[in-house]
């Protein structure tokens, strides 16, 4: 008897003990801790990144092998941010090279990549040159090639290792120390505007657009040359009116 007793009563203990669970769970549910996942704006989006099939082994660019050469005696007056139509570049290069591209133009002209709008280079320029020698050029002689590393966070703006070494040698050593510092300022300037992502038949009717969606060029004049826009700056980075004679 006594045994059927506290079977009865272990079975009743059970039994409130599931009701009372069940209670508390329904009327007094626990606080569950989330985090709020929050959309990212225009500005924290990363840049897409270009489908690398890898870098060319040597991307060096030899100062001996240029055609104009060095010029270490002109002053730095001001910068050109060139910006190039990429889908008319690769047009260009393979109606010259038809399927046998060079290695370094591979990334950027592979049909299965969506460039618009790139970067050819940030320039240091003389107010007084009249050609291209008389610019700033190769200012810390013939550089070594940077590693890898250095250059592929920049290959979603600018898409050649190739390009990124020369433009650095030729151009980026004449107004800075370093290439990270060189590649950091032109991404900097290049992500500060908004960029058709179409052609125009005419440079007029690039530059109006140019101006109506960045007001910060709103009373600049520009350059342009072939598929090329050109946008200078002064020595402070604010935005100047690029020579006429460009």
């Amino acid at each position: 008897m006594r045994k059927k007793q506290l079977n009865f009563f272990s079975l009743l203990v059970l039994a409130l003990l599931s009701l009372f669970f069940f209670v508390w769970e329904h009327f007094f549910p626990s606080e569950q801790k989330s985090e709020a996942i929050s959309e990212p704006t225009a500005q924290s989006i990363p840049q897409p990144k270009p489908k690398l099939k890898s870098i060319p082994a040597n991307y060096d660019y030899v100062m001996a092998n240029d055609s104009i050469g060095q010029n270490k005696q002109a002053k730095t007056d001001y910068y050109t941010l060139v910006l190039s139509w990429s889908p008319a570049f690769c047009d260009s290069q393979r109606e010259r090279y038809g399927k046998n591209l060079p290695t370094s133009m591979q990334l950027q002209c592979d049909t299965t990549q969506k460039f618009g709008w790139v970067i050819h280079g940030l320039w240091a320029q003389n107010k007084n040159a009249r050609q291209i020698s008389e610019h700033p050029r190769f200012c810390q002689g013939d550089l070594p090639m940077l590693p890898s590393s250095v250059i592929e966070p920049y290959l979603a703006e600018s898409p050649s290792a190739t390009l990124l070494q020369g433009e650095w040698e030729k151009h980026g050593a004449c107004a800075f120390r370093q290439a990270e510092q060189y590649f950091k300022k032109q991404q900097e300037l290049y992500r500060t505007l908004t960029l058709p992502k179409q052609q125009f038949n005419s440079r007029n009717e690039l530059f109006a657009w140019m101006k109506k969606n960045n007001p910060q060029l709103k009373n600049a004049y520009f350059g342009a040359s072939h598929n090329e826009l050109f946008i200078c700056y002064g020595l402070d980075w604010q935005v100047i009116d690029c020579p006429r004679n460009r």
